[in-house]
């Protein structure tokens, strides 16, 4: 979502794009503020929040403004993994779309990120490990099941785990199973 707004070049995405470039967090307020105003968009649905809380106070604010989730997904990867993935998207990326400069997805399909370069990684990597055990005990303290997945493994594995994951939750939504599986996963 916030990659979205910095796209559009609203002022929201203005104001935060620097701190997104920088690998900092992007103040908890705002983050929240943003979830809350895009969950308005489906009413009596449930939402997956990739990347979120990524922090304590997200967590808290999150509960405050929209309630305590009923589950949260923790996908954790070795670091070293991690940091060949960020780097060899933005290899693709940049091999790919050498003249543009903001998050888009250019012409073969490949997710266009400016910070997606070894110093920022690094910068988002530490912030990641400052904030995460606070924030996975307050789920735990707040009885918010946490379902954790390896995401070491090859990027079809995981995503197939994560299909796996939407389709157990469907039948406790109520939802319609797909005839086909594809497309955004709320």
């Amino acid at each position: 979502m916030l990659r979205e707004e910095v796209s559009k070049k609203t002022p929201l995405g203005i104001e935060v794009a620097g701190i997104m470039k920088r690998g900092e967090l992007v103040p908890s307020d705002v983050v929240t503020a943003l979830v809350r105003r895009r969950s308005r968009s489906y009413p009596g649905r449930r939402i997956l929040l990739d990347g979120f809380p990524r922090s304590l106070e997200n967590a808290q604010d999150f509960t405050a403004s929209c309630g305590q989730p009923e589950l949260a997904l923790h996908l954790y990867c070795d670091d070293t993994i991690l940091l060949e993935r960020i780097l060899k998207r933005g290899a693709l990326a940049k091999h790919d779309s050498a003249d543009m400069k903001t998050t888009s997805l250019n012409g073969n399909g490949h997710d266009v990120r400016t910070d997606d370069n070894i110093e920022t990684a690094l910068r988002r990597m530490r912030t990641y490990h400052k904030y995460h055990r606070p924030t996975m005990e307050w789920l735990r303290e707040h009885h918010v099941p946490v379902v954790n997945l390896d995401c070491s493994m090859t990027p079809e594995n995981v995503w197939a785990q994560l299909l796996a994951i939407g389709r157990l939750m469907r039948p406790a939504a109520g939802l319609a199973r797909p005839a086909a599986v594809g497309g955004s996963i709320f």
